[in-house]
C-alpha cells in the first residue's frame, strides 16, 4: 500500500471527494454513492477532478473554474446535485408555502422528502444519502432522514388527516372544473395493515391490497390530482364514490363529474343530482334506458363527427332531466368482433374436443354424458354471439349537463386519458405501486407525499407536453439530464460545475436559466434568484 505524504494525510478532505494517486502526484476527486441493482446495494462513484494536492494544498483544475489564478491555493467545501433541485424548487413555491401554513413544525421534512422522492426515488432508505448529496441540504439544513427519525416523521404526519384534507381541499376549489374520478389498487407487503385485504389488482396479482380512490380536475389551464382517500381493499369504487364526494366538498353545481363504468347505479346519479353537481358518466351495456332501442342499425344514429380520425355516430336519448348519448365507433366495433370471434373459436374447438372424447367413449359402450349434455357442446355460431351482445362496437353516456352536444359530451368523456396517464406516472415514473408502510398511520404519511411527488411529476409532464417534446423527452429523462448539474463551494462561495450542450439545450427549451440562479443568496435564505 502507497504511503500518504503528510500533506495528504493533513489535508482537510471536504465531503464528497477522495484524494487519489496518479503517477507521482496527488489529486482530489469528487466522490457519490450510486444504488446498483446488479448488486443491490450502493457502490462508489468518481467524478470530476477538483484540482492536485501539493504540500501548499490544492491546486484547483483550471477547466473547474472560471477567472482563477493556477497559483492560488482554493478550499472546496462540498460538491452537490443542483440542477434538478433548483429546477423543482423554483417550480414549487406555492406547494412550499401552503405546507407552512397546514404543517408549520413538519413542512420542511415534508417538502424535501416529496422533491427527492420526486428526483431519486421513493425509498425511504435513501432519503439521507440523497439530501446528503443534493443541493436542498443547503438550501434547507439540519433535516434527518435517519431510519427512526423517518419512523417517527410518518407517524406525524400519518395522524393530521385532517391537516391533509385542508391541504387538497384549496385545490379541489380553485376553478369551476371537470372532475374525473377513479380508483387505483395499491399492492401492501405489510401484515399489519388494517385496510389491506386479499384481492386482484389490474395485473391479477393476488395479494394483500388497499383500495385508493383517486380525485383528478381538469381545467381550462392546467390539470392535475386533487384529492385521495384509502379504503379498505374490499370497498368497491361505487361504495367509496359518494364517500370522497362528501370529504372533499364537491357539491357544487361548478363542477362536472367524469367518471369510469361501474361508479355510478341509477341510485349514484339521483345523488349527483341531489348535490346539484353536474356529471358525464358511461353506463353499463344493457341498461334500460338504450334497450328498447335496439338492435341498432345505421339508421338509429342522427349524428357523425370525427374523433382522432376515427368516425364517430351517435343518437340521444331524452330523458327526464339528463340526456343518454348512444355512440358507435367502427374500429371499436371492429376490435372488440375480432375479440368475440377468437372467443367463440377457443370456447368452440373446447366443446368439440370434448364431443370427440365423448363419441369414443360410446364407441366403447363407456358414455358418460346425456343426449341434452351433447347438445349443449355443439358450437355456437358467431351470429348467436353478435346476437346476444346487440351493443358491441358502443359507448352509452349519461349525462345531466343539457347545454352540451353529442360531440362536446364525447371529447369531453375522452379526457379521462388524463386521470390514466396519471395512474401511469403513479405506478411507472414515480414507483408508488406498492407499499411497505406497516400501519394505517404511516400509509397515510406515505401516500400523501406520493401525492405530492406526484403532482409534481405530472406538472413537470405537462410542461414538456407544451413544448412539444413529449415524444422526446420523458419524466425519467428530464431528472436525470438535470442531476447532472453540480454545483462545487469553493473559498465559502458557489458555483456551477461547466453543463455540457445537451444538457444546456433542455434547460433553453424548458426557460429554465439556472446560470442566473445566485445559490449564495439562496442558501443564506432568500430562496430567489438573482
Amino acid at each position: 500500500m502507497t504511503e500518504k505524504p503528510d500533506f495528504v494525510t493533513a489535508y482537510p478532505r471536504p465531503k464528497n471527494t477522495e484524494i487519489k494517486k496518479i503517477g507521482n502526484y496527488w489529486y482530489v476527486y469528487e466522490r457519490f454513492s450510486k444504488y446498483d441493482p446488479v448488486i443491490k446495494r450502493s457502490r462508489k462513484v468518481s467524478g470530476k477532478c477538483l484540482g492536485k494536492l501539493t504540500p501548499e494544498g490544492l491546486v484547483p483544475t483550471k477547466r473547474r473554474l472560471v477567472n482563477v489564478s493556477s497559483q492560488k491555493v482554493t478550499k472546496v467545501s462540498d460538491v452537490v446535485e443542483t440542477g434538478a433541485v433548483l429546477f423543482f424548487w423554483n417550480r414549487t413555491v406555492t406547494m412550499r408555502e401552503r405546507l407552512k401554513e397546514h404543517f408549520p413544525d413538519l413542512w420542511k421534512m415534508i417538502y424535501a422528502a416529496a422533491i427527492l422522492r420526486a428526483i431519486k426515488e421513493p425509498r425511504f432508505r435513501r432519503l439521507q444519502m440523497h439530501y446528503e448529496t443534493s443541493f436542498l441540504a443547503h438550501l434547507l439544513p439540519d433535516l434527518s432522514f435517519d431510519p427512526a427519525g423517518n419512523a417517527a416523521f410518518l407517524q406525524a404526519l400519518g395522524r393530521r388527516r385532517g391537516a391533509i384534507c385542508r391541504f387538497m381541499q384549496e385545490d379541489v376549489n380553485k376553478n369551476d372544473v371537470f372532475i374525473l374520478f377513479d380508483g387505483h389498487r395499491l399492492i401492501t407487503s405489510s401484515k399489519t395493515m388494517e385496510l389491506a385485504e386479499l384481492g386482484y389488482d389490474s395485473k391479477r396479482r393476488f395479494k394483500p391490497q388497499v383500495n385508493l380512490l383517486y380525485v383528478y380536475s381538469l381545467a381550462n389551464d392546467s390539470s392535475a390530482p386533487v384529492y385521495y382517500k384509502q379504503f379498505l381493499g374490499s370497498t368497491p369504487d361505487v361504495s367509496a364514490f359518494a364517500d370522497v364526494l362528501s370529504e372533499c366538498g364537491i357539491s357544487s353545481n361548478k363542477y362536472t363529474v367524469i367518471a369510469d363504468k361501474g361508479f355510478a347505479a341509477e341510485g349514484e346519479f339521483e345523488e349527483l343530482a341531489a348535490k346539484k353537481l353536474s356529471y358525464v358518466i358511461p353506463i353499463k351495456r344493457g341498461s334500460k334506458l338504450v334497450s328498447s332501442y335496439l338492435p341498432l342499425t345505421p339508421q338509429s344514429y342522427s349524428d357523425l363527427f370525427t374523433y382522432n380520425g376515427r368516425a364517430i355516430q351517435s343518437f340521444k336519448i331524452e330523458a327526464d332531466g339528463f340526456n343518454v348519448f348512444v355512440y358507435f365507433d367502427a374500429q371499436l366495433y371492429a376490435n372488440e368482433l375480432a375479440d368475440a370471434a377468437e372467443r367463440a373459436d377457443r370456447k368452440n374447438e373446447t366443446k368439440d374436443g370434448k364431443v370427440q372424447q365423448e363419441m369414443k367413449r360410446r364407441q366403447n359402450g363407456k358414455g358418460k354424458m346425456s343426449d341434452e349434455q351433447l347438445q349443449r357442446l355443439q358450437p355456437q355460431d358467431l351470429r348467436q354471439v353478435l346476437k346476444s351482445t346487440p351493443e358491441i362496437g358502443t359507448v352509452s353516456i349519461q349525462t345531466n349537463r343539457l347545454d352540451l352536444n353529442s360531440h362536446q359530451i364525447y371529447r369531453t368523456y375522452k379526457q379521462r386519458q388524463e386521470i390514466e396517464q396519471f395512474f401511469k406516472t403513479y405506478g411507472a415514473s414515480t414507483d408508488f405501486d406498492a407499499s411497505y408502510m406497516r400501519d394505517r398511520t404511516s400509509h397515510e404519511a406515505w401516500l400523501f407525499l406520493n401525492h405530492l411527488s406526484a403532482t409534481i411529476a405530472m406538472e413537470c409532464m405537462a410542461d414538456i407536453a407544451r413544448i412539444g417534446e413529449d415524444k422526446n423527452v420523458s419524466f425519467e429523462d428530464l431528472r436525470q439530464t438535470l442531476g447532472k448539474i453540480l454545483a462545487s463551494q469553493v473559498d465559502g462561495k458557489w458555483s456551477l460545475a461547466p453543463i455540457k450542450k445537451s444538457v444546456q439545450k433542455l434547460t433553453a427549451k424548458l426557460e429554465f436559466p439556472i446560470e442566473t440562479f445566485d445559490l449564495d443568496a439562496m442558501t443564506r435564505g432568500s430562496g430567489t434568484p438573482a
